[in-house]
């Protein structure tokens, strides 16, 4: 199948809001711009990716994309998640995309091996493979063959909402659990496992 890689990015000045009692305002920013890097470095050695996609309204994030040679879609209007990525998913479907694969850009564990065990997951479709968050609440990597099979649901139990319609749709699901993958970045407490780790650079 043809795959691509969403990967949505806030503006990384503004990124990573939660962590502000900790992290002054250029250590959130250096500390968004590893993670993007890290992302798209990581998808980039993924046989099975035909293509990755950025969705940022970040001029800076759109450039440094290109010239890393992956294709940017620029997010317009209210800064909406969900809108975001059905508009990169329009984007790459108009391409001949059959499915996508959603990598939120704060997973800094996050290996190629990981990318290549989840999916290996995969059924034939319409399927979805979905990863939760480590509290079972948030969808940290998700993908759905055909890349329409349902309407993106990311923010407050987007895990539970995610395989919901997906089981609504009559597809196979897949809850694949990894440790890496389900270690994201939101709040001071995961940065204190991550720094713990030397996962981090700042």
């Amino acid at each position: 199948m043809t795959l691509w890689a969403i990967v949505p990015v806030k503006p990384l000045r503004r990124g990573k809001s939660r962590l502000s009692k900790i992290l002054s305002e250029e250590e959130r920013y250096q500390l968004n711009h590893h993670l993007f890097i890290h992302t798209i470095e990581v998808l980039k050695k993924v046989e099975a990716i035909s293509d990755i996609l950025v969705v940022s309204r970040d001029s800076d994030v759109l450039t440094e994309s290109r010239d890393l040679g992956v294709r940017t879609v620029t997010e317009n209007g209210a800064p909406e998640l969900n809108n975001a990525l059905r508009r990169a998913s329009l984007f790459s479907m108009a391409l001949s995309t059959e499915g996508v694969l959603i990598v939120p850009a704060d997973l800094p564990l996050l290996t190629a091996e990981d990318v290549r065990g989840f999916l290996s997951a995969r059924t034939p479709a319409p399927t979805a493979v979905i990863s939760p968050d480590r509290r079972r609440e948030g969808t940290n990597m998700l993908l759905i063959d055909p890349a329409d099979l349902i309407t993106f649901s990311f923010g407050q139990a987007s895990f539970d909402k995610h395989c919901a319609l997906v089981k609504e749709k009559g597809a196979d699901l897949i809850v694949y659990e990894n440790e890496r993958i389900a270690l994201d970045l939101d709040i001071p407490e995961d940065y204190a496992i991550l720094k713990a780790d030397a996962a981090l650079p700042v």
